[in-house]
Order: structure tokens, then sequence, then C-alpha cells
């Protein structure tokens, strides 16, 4: 190879030249196969084999993961907490057992000693005590408090299957807590003509797909499935417009430009959605957490719920037991105050979708709202207790 050099400037023989672009093909082989690894080629737009629909197609994968997620959880708050206590056996439930009993038990005895004080208290107050009507209300409330300690158990399981029932209905089986109905499955279709003029091609992935498409003998296309929520997408793209059929063509450009922007890089939105799936999965998964924590609180409140029911036999210590079934009622209804933090967080998503212009600030709404639902989660055991004035 012949290089004649001048000041800063090499110039190149043709042989040299031919050289060098032989040497930058294989680079380039060598990089695409690579690439080609990690990103299999598919009849997608740019170079990350991503287009229009597979940025919906992810959209809709994620939202219904998410789903999946809280539906499990929300499954999981159905479990009684008296199923939990009287399922365990062997030592574990023995021991439980004995708990419960001698609970009971002391819950009895603090009764009689709170009982003790206020009839000894009472009795001081010689007008109260020369009233045979006193002296039988006490006898009779001493008998109802007997029972009432005896049967604590059955008197909070009725409390948790009336509030209960809010719960069962925030959480139906068939309700998605994200939206993501809709769901169209769409046969996208390439042709093979596109590909037989590479050096005259309209669009430079033309180029990359005859490159690295493997054309099978007597077709004539290649179809590729994908299934998109309409619902889903619509969060996150106010203006998407759909096919108005499930079969298209690749060359068609069906789903269009989703956003009023001159440009949209679909590997750049994928990209840029990423934080916010994964805050969505933590968010769910953050819920599964609050619900079993929940459920532990229940089952504490289940053994140990004559103690605090025991106080209603003075009247000087009765504010305890009314706080404890205040707690105890806050407890339970815990998950529908999560699901109405839902429905007024997808309330929220959609005002700031349908009066936000721009896909930047859309993105960073978006993703204030999704961590403040978080938060609230967080809060909302604080939040139910507020609701039934145990705050």
């Amino acid at each position: 190879m012949r290089v004649i050099t001048k000041g800063k400037t090499a110039l190149l023989s043709p042989k040299g030249k031919l050289r060098r672009f032989h040497r930058n093909i294989f680079i380039f082989i060598i990089v695409a196969g690579i690439m080609n690894i990690f990103f299999p080629l598919d009849a997608h737009a740019d170079i990350f084999n991503n287009d229009v629909q597979d940025v919906y197609a992810t959209i809709t994968e994620n939202v219904d993961e998410t789903n999946e997620i809280l539906k499990s959880a929300f499954r999981f708050t159905q479990v009684s907490p008296y199923t939990v206590v009287n399922s365990v056996g062997g030592s574990a439930g023995a021991i439980g057992g004995a708990i419960r009993t001698a609970t009971q038990n002391l819950a009895l005895i603090v009764a009689v000693l709170l009982l003790m004080v206020e009839f000894f208290r009472k009795t001081t107050n010689f007008e109260w005590s020369s009233k045979w009507e006193n002296i039988l209300i006490f006898l009779v409330k001493l008998i109802v408090v007997k029972q009432v300690v005896q049967n604590a158990d059955l008197i909070i399981e009725y409390i948790y299957k009336g509030f209960n029932t809010i719960n069962r209905a925030a959480t139906s089986s068939t309700m998605d807590f994200l939206p993501a109905g809709n769901k169209v499955t769409y046969s996208i279709s390439i042709d093979e003509s596109l590909l037989k003029d590479v050096v005259q091609a309209d669009h430079w992935y033309q180029g990359w797909i005859k490159f690295w498409e493997h054309v099978g003998a007597g077709e004539t296309r290649h179809s590729y499935t994908y299934i998109i929520s309409q619902d889903a997408v619509k969060m996150f793209y106010p203006h998407a417009v759909f096919p108005s059929g499930t079969s298209v063509q690749f060359e068609d450009h069906a789903f269009g430009n989703p956003t009023t922007a001159l440009t949209f890089n679909p590997t750049i939105e994928i990209i840029l959605w990423q934080p916010y799936f994964l805050a969505m999965k933590a968010i769910a998964y953050m819920i599964f957490v609050v619900t079993i924590g929940r459920l532990f609180e229940l089952s504490v409140y289940t053994i140990f719920a004559p103690l605090p029911i025991a106080t209603f036999a003075s009247d000087t210590t009765h504010d305890v037991a009314k706080s404890f079934i205040k707690n105890y009622i806050a407890t339970v209804i815990q998950i529908a105050v999560i699901v109405v933090m839902f429905i007024v967080y997808l309330a929220v998503a959609q005002y700031f979708a349908n009066h936000t212009s721009g896909l930047s600030s859309l993105k960073l709404i978006q993703f204030i709202a999704l961590i403040s639902l978080g938060l609230g989660v967080m809060k909302s055991g604080n939040w139910a207790k507020k609701i039934c004035g145990a705050a």
C-alpha cells in the first residue's frame, strides 16, 4: 500500500482504499453480529429491533405483570387471621393454643379485679349502695362482662367479617388495578420484496434487515404477533392510534407516531419508561409486604383480644377497649383504603395525561404521581386509623 503524506492529509492508493473498505465491512459485521445476539432481529424499525408496536407490547407486558402481583397480594388479604391461627399445627400450634388459653384466663382475672375496684369505689357512695336496683345492675354487669371476655374471640371475628365485606367489594377477582383491558392480538407482516434492492432502499433499516434476515424458500412474508392492551397504552400515550384491523403490514406503519413530537425512537422510549415500570412493580411488592404485615397484626389482635376487651368491666378503663376495637377495624379496612388510593391514582394519571403537553413532562408527572401512590400505601395504616378515629 502506498501512502503519500502531506501535512496531516494521507492519500491512499486505490488498493489501499479497497483494503480499508474491506476492513470496515469486517468490523461492521463483527459488531452487528454481537448486537444481533443481544437484540435478535425481527420485523422492527430501528437497529435495536424496536418499533411503535414493541413499545406498546412492552407497556402491556409490564402492566400485566404489575396487575398479577397486585391480584396475588389482594387475594392474600382474603385469608382470615382465624384460618391462619387455627391452622398452625405441631409444637407451634400447641404454644399458640396455650397462649390463647392463658390470655383468656388472665383477661377474666383482670375483669374481676376491675369490677372489684369499681364496686368498692361505688359502695363508698351511700346513696348508690342503698338502692337495690344499682346492686342488681352491677350483678348483671358482672355476668355480661364474664360472657364478653370468654367470647372475645367470637366478637372480634364477627367484627372482622362485618368490615371485611368492604375489602371483598374492593378487591374483586376480576378487577384490574391498572388499566389492562381492550387487549388485541395484532399480526404484523413484512414483505420480502422490500429487501430485494438494498442499495436503492428508501430506509436504512431495510438494508439492515436484508443483511440479517434469512429468506425462506417460497415465502413472501414473515408475520409477527403482538398482544397490546389499548387501555394500558392510553395511560402512557393518550393520543395513540391503533389499526382498525388485527392483520397489518409492516410497511404501512399502521401504529403511527403516538406523540406530537417530530421524532419517536422506540428504543429510547422503552428505556425512558423502565424506571416507571420498576417503580410500578416495586409498589406492587410493597403492597404485598403490607398485606403480610397486616395479617401478622390481625393475628396478634386475635390471640390477645380478650385482654383489651376485659377493660370494658370498668368505667375508668373502658377507653382501652374502645381504642382496641377502633384499631382493629382500621387494620381490617386498610386494604380498602389502598384500593381507593389506586382509584385516585388512576384518575390523577389520566388527568395529567389529558392536560399535560410534552412527553418529557408527562413522564415526570406520572412518575411523581406513582411515587406519591407508593408513599400513600406506606401511610395507609395511619389513614385507616384516622378514618376510624383511632389516630
